[in-house]
């Protein structure tokens, strides 16, 4: 089987169990779910759009370290901010 056709099927069971009130996750493991569906990778570009401002915007966020660096992975030139973790610089920013 597609391994993408078996994360799909695997998902959507588990949201039609948390639909149906069969899951006996608690919070802390329904957390722990959400946080590895929501690391996902995401350009310069993407990640500016994302938070509605320009890129030149965004770098200078990134030097002044209220946006985290971003991060090379194997076999890109590009870095990659996660979504998950700008998500964390913007609740963060909105208590200051």
């Amino acid at each position: 089987m597609d391994i993408k056709k078996y994360f799909v099927k695997i998902l959507r069971e588990t949201a039609d169990n948390i639909d149906a009130g069969n899951t006996e996750y608690n919070e802390e493991q329904a957390l722990q779910v959400m946080e590895m569906i929501a690391h996902q990778p995401m350009s310069k570009e993407a990640a500016s759009i994302y938070l509605n401002m320009s890129t030149k915007n965004f770098d200078t966020l990134v030097r002044k370290g209220i946006i985290p660096k971003g991060r090379k992975r194997i076999g890109f030139k590009e870095l990659v901010w996660y979504k998950d973790e700008i998500d964390k610089c913007k609740s963060r920013n909105k208590r200051k």
